[in-house]
């Protein structure tokens, strides 16, 4: 009996961590944006966007065009790593909650910056798009517990 009560409370964690994994097909337009962020692109980071959208980064308020400015060519690669909290996903609009962590990395140094987002996606004519995105940075050294990152 009690390893039948062990398989089962088991699979309820292992299931409960599966379904954290998952992630709305919208969630596609987030890591866009970020590796367009990443490779310097600023024509596909607009082309992710609304023409609405806001960027809430630390409790500053930017437009895409703020953050295509500050998005220059670098000799640090960006890599862009995600843990999903939850999502709540209706006709045309999701809104999605996640950690980001993104390696910066460079010749001589590595490093790992973290943090707690949300966003708001729309779909417009077939095409999921960012209408807001709120970020806030995590204090250096400090990694959420439970989160598992992928790429």
């Amino acid at each position: 009996m009690s390893k039948i009560i062990f398989a089962l409370m088991l699979l309820i964690l292992t299931s409960g961590n599966a379904q954290a994994q998952e992630k709305p097909e919208a969630f596609e337009t987030i890591e866009n944006l970020l590796n367009f962020l990443s490779d310097v692109d600023h024509k596909g980071m607009k082309s992710t966007v609304t023409e609405s959208f806001l960027l809430l980064e630390h409790g500053e308020v930017w437009t895409i065009e703020d953050l295509v400015e500050v998005a220059k060519p670098s000799e640090t690669v960006r890599t862009n790593y995600f843990s999903i909290i939850d999502f709540d996903e209706q006709r045309d609009l999701v809104t999605v909650n996640y950690w980001n962590k993104a390696n910066f990395a460079s010749k001589n140094k590595s490093q790992d910056i973290y943090w707690l987002e949300s966003a708001i996606l729309k779909k417009i004519e077939g095409k999921w798009l960012l209408s807001q995105l709120h970020s806030t940075r995590l204090p250096s050294g400090k990694i959420p517990e439970n989160a598992v990152f992928t790429q």
